[in-house]
Order: structure tokens, then sequence, then C-alpha cells
């Protein structure tokens, strides 16, 4: 696919001011939404702005998605998940105001190599701990990925982008499925939910998880055969954490972990 071609001066939502909210300047731009670094004139403070793209603004689906976030959001009050401040309309275009998170995406970090063991285990804990309260809100993510997971400069864990979470139930994700968008990144899917989404469940996000750690500690993703850490590291390396990947990585959503909460146990232990 051929990079995306921006021109600022064709964007309709910089230097706007938008319920309170003014828009500096893009940060990113992904499948379903533009983010933006913007202020919140009242308080003065530095907000992340998240818009829908125009070529998805007539769309029914894709516009009741976009809500959905803001709903899943809305539920959920934890240190490790992005904050929702606001949701509004301007002029037929949708946008969320959420809590800016400063620092580096877990892709980036990845991408500069390797982690540390340790560091790789206190990100996955705070992951599962996110996750925790997000399946106890009957919330299933969908989407773990690095790219959804941001780090900052204080080393806290935020997970971000909820635009594909849906409540655990088929309803609810047949109502909100869209045949032509793939929901979820492949290779961090769970076999079950690439085979079919709506039965994906909480275990689907903790596979999603164990690719994650994988490919911390590897800098590779788990597909096909592949080595387990152990083996792929050459540092001194506890081989119990080759057990959390083996089990989050089952096929079987049965014998994964049965919740976030038994995944992040193992990995304190594996914390020591």
């Amino acid at each position: 696919m051929a990079p995306e071609s921006y021109d600022p001066s064709q964007d309709p939502w910089l230097d706007k001011t938008i319920d309170g909210y003014h828009i500096e300047c893009r940060l990113g731009h992904g499948g379903m939404a533009s983010i933006y670094r913007g202020t919140q004139l009242s308080l003065g403070r530095t907000v992340a702005i998240k818009v829908l793209p125009p070529i998805f603004e007539a769309e029914y689906q894709f516009r009741e998605r976009f809500k959905r976030e803001a709903d899943v959001l809305a539920r959920l009050q934890h240190p490790n998940v992005v904050t929702l401040l606001h949701r509004g309309e301007e002029d037929g275009r949708l946008f969320l105001a959420m809590e800016f998170v400063r620092g580096e995406s877990l892709r980036e970090r990845i991408d500069a190599g390797p982690l540390s063991t340790e560091r790789a285990l206190r990100v996955t804990r705070d992951v599962l701990s996110a996750l925790e309260h997000v399946h106890e809100a009957g919330i299933v993510h969908r989407d773990v990925k690095p790219a959804n997971v941001m780090v900052t400069p204080e080393k806290l864990v935020k997970i971000v982008d909820f635009g594909l979470g849906f409540e655990s139930g088929p309803e609810d994700m047949t109502r909100l499925t869209h045949t032509r968008m793939t929901l979820g990144t492949r290779e961090y899917m769970a076999p079950e939910q690439r085979e079919k989404s709506k039965s994906a469940d909480a275990r689907s996000d903790l596979y999603s998880t164990g690719v994650v750690l994988y490919e911390m500690l590897t800098g590779e993703l788990p597909i096909g055969w592949f080595a387990l850490p152990s083996q792929a590291r050459s540092d001194h390396f506890d081989k119990s954490i080759d057990t959390i990947i083996e089990r989050s990585l089952q096929k079987n959503p049965a014998r994964r972990y049965a919740s976030a909460a038994e995944m992040g146990a193992a990995v304190t232990r594996a914390l020591g």
C-alpha cells in the first residue's frame, strides 16, 4: 500500500476550535481515524483529539463504531487505560478528546531492539492489569498490539485505541461488523478471532498479549514454528517465561490462562 499523501493545507481540522478544543497539528493517521494534538482552552491542557476521516463520515457503521469507542472508554477508569475527556460533533464530523499520552509507542520501542526481560515483563504486567479492568467491564479490546500501547518517559504504560472494543456478546459484534473491514491486526490475532471475529473473547486478548510479550523479548513474531524465548536469547533467562508464552499462545482458548488476572499473576511471579 502506498504511503498516505497528506497536505496540511487541505486538512479541515487544523487550526480550528471545536467545543473549546483548539486543534494544532496532526500526530498520526490510522485505518479508521486521524489523531491530532490540541489544547483544551478552559484548562490550558494538552489533549489528543481523534477524528473520523471524511471518507467514513457518511457511512453509518463506521460512525457507530467510532461512537462505540467513546461508549467503551466512558466505562473505563484505570491508570493503564487512556482517559476519555469528551465526545462531540462538528459539522457532521465526529471527534473524541482524550488524555494526551507523552512518550513513545511500544511499536517504536521494539523497533529499536528487544527489551530487557525485566522491562518486557513489567510492560506485560501493566497491560494485563488494564485488560483485567477492561474484561471486568464486559469489554474485549480485540486489537492488543505494540502500536496500541504507549509508554511514557516515566515508564507508565497506557493502552489506547478502543475502536474495535466491544461488549462480550455475539449480538453486539454482529451489529458493528462491517464486511469490508478486517477487525484486528492479523499478526496479533488469536486463531479463533482470525477465523470468526464473533468468537473472540477475553482469552483472545490474552493470546495477543502473549504475542506482544514474545516480540518484546525476541524482536520477532511467533509465526509458524518459533523458538521459545530462552532459546532465542543469549542472556540468562528464566524458563518460567517460556511457560507463559506457551500457555498464552495455545490455539485452543480453553488451554490458555482463564483470565488476565491469572496471566498477570504468572508474570508477577516471573518478575520475582
